[in-house]
């Protein structure tokens, strides 16, 4: 599943690398001191990981009580596992050169979107109780690169992140035709 997304979003990626990003500002990368500090870095700090290989700053995007939880035999995610998934998908032919961000939508009624049912899926999935989660939202990224002839590319990527107590982690990655107003 995550090879899937993946794939969709770097074809979309593809796509789009046909359209020059001349110009296109990015903004600093995110260290490991800051990452879960808002919304925003947690998604940067998130596509920055899987295209510069950076394990931590992958890992750190997610919550202990994720990377920590042991199923009935005792297994945990391999999250190497997931970042090498992640990153099979990378294009070593482009250079990560940042992302900036485009928007973000709050994951709020008003917005049409069903907060409740998704605290229910994240406390799930991420093995925290769903008081915890206090805030979601979708963000938009543009990701630049630069290819082997030193133009520089962009795609835009969506991806949903939440609030648990004073950290933000990411949840999950969004189709790019999904409901966002910018």
């Amino acid at each position: 599943m995550i090879k899937k997304i993946t794939s969709l979003v770097l074809i979309c990626a593809l796509s789009l690398f046909a359209i020059a990003g001349c110009g296109s500002r990015t903004d600093e990368f995110v260290t490991i001191d800051n990452v879960n500090q808002s919304s925003i870095n947690v998604a940067e700090g998130f596509f920055q990981s899987i295209f510069t290989g950076d394990r931590e700053m992958f890992f750190a995007c997610y919550p202990d009580s994720f990377k920590e939880f042991e199923n009935v035999d005792g297994e945990r995610v391999d999250m190497d596992q997931i970042f090498d998934q992640y990153s099979a998908d990378s294009l070593p032919e482009y250079t990560y050169l940042g992302a900036s961000v485009s928007g973000y939508n709050d994951y709020v009624e008003e917005n049409n979107y069903d907060f409740p049912s998704l605290q229910t899926d994240i406390s799930i999935i991420h093995h925290m109780d769903v008081e915890q989660i206090e805030a979601a939202q979708i963000v938009k990224l543009r990701l630049n690169f630069q290819n082997e002839d030193g133009e520089r590319l962009t795609t835009d990527v969506y991806i949903l992140v939440y609030k648990a107590g004073p950290a933000w982690y990411v949840f999950e990655l969004q189709n790019s035709d999904a409901e966002f107003a910018v």
